[in-house]
């Protein structure tokens, strides 16, 4: 199974976090838990279909084609025979920017993109399907966004700074200094940070913090736990492992532990 990242074109690194392709074979069904994240996307599936869930909720067969906000708990996804996706991972403002849509109604979830874009979607998910290269399908899904680039440059607003100042700080930093830095309201802030991502710039930061902590946990063999809790702002480990079953529904060993073998095992 292998698992590759795409750098996106200059302009639009402000919106696009980078692009992926994902293939293999599960012989066997295969279950993988992703944990919450701060970013949204867009995913078209060019292989075998497959489920997915989140927490005790019942699995459902994910469409070809999707858009998605935030997940704001830990998700499953539930895959067996030929995989193959690719995919847009976009910065949490940035599917408001290109599309219009209010967040609040993709979070925790997986919406047809035809839905969305009833006109388009079939043919860019064809095109992706007859691709012959993974580079030929990156491609395509950088046209697709390109040209929607004026669209989403014209819905930029301080709230695009506000996401990007939580980004810079890794979740950090309070909401009062980001409203404060920015010259706005706390009042204002929290109500359109809600509709171009979806949760509260509160609950953003927190998402935010975990996100980063999960990726040096996913990522480092050995950790150490005193500077785990000094650098991302935990009043002890106490608080680490109360955030960590929040989110994630175990605690930060077991998620070392665990996402260790997984990143090893889809870079086969």
């Amino acid at each position: 199974m292998h698992y590759q990242k795409f750098t996106p074109h200059d302009e639009l690194k402000p919106f696009v976090v980078c692009y992926f392709t994902w293939k293999g074979v599960a012989e066997k069904e295969i279950d993988i838990q992703s944990p919450p994240n701060n970013f949204a996307a867009i995913v078209f599936n060019y292989a075998s279909p497959y489920q997915s869930y989140q927490n005790n909720t019942s699995k459902i067969v994910t469409p070809k084609a999707f858009a998605c906000g935030l997940f704001t708990s830990n998700y499953h996804l539930v895959l067996k025979g030929k995989i193959g996706m690719v995919g847009i991972v976009f910065k949490a403002t940035a599917m408001h920017n290109f599309f219009g849509l209010r967040m609040s109604g993709l979070v925790n979830n997986r919406m047809a993109l035809e839905h969305i874009l009833p006109d388009e979607t079939g043919i860019v998910l064809h095109a992706i399907e007859n691709a012959l290269t993974d580079e030929d399908k990156i491609k395509i899904l950088e046209q697709f966004v390109l040209k929607r680039l004026a669209d989403a440059k014209s819905r930029l607003s301080v709230i695009d700074d506000a996401m990007e100042l939580i980004d810079q700080h890794n979740g950090s930093i309070s909401v009062v200094d980001v409203a404060n830095r920015l010259k706005i309201s706390k009042r204002y802030l929290e109500k359109k940070f809600l509709e171009k991502v979806g949760v509260s710039p509160k609950f953003y930061t927190r998402i935010k913090r975990f996100a980063h902590l999960s990726n040096i946990l996913a990522h480092s063999p050995k950790v150490d736990w005193q500077d785990i809790v000094f650098q991302n702002g935990f009043h002890d480990q106490s608080h680490l492992v109360k955030e960590f079953m929040e989110f994630n529904q175990m605690n930060p060993s077991e998620y070392h532990l665990k996402h260790n073998e997984l990143i090893r095992f889809v870079k086969r």
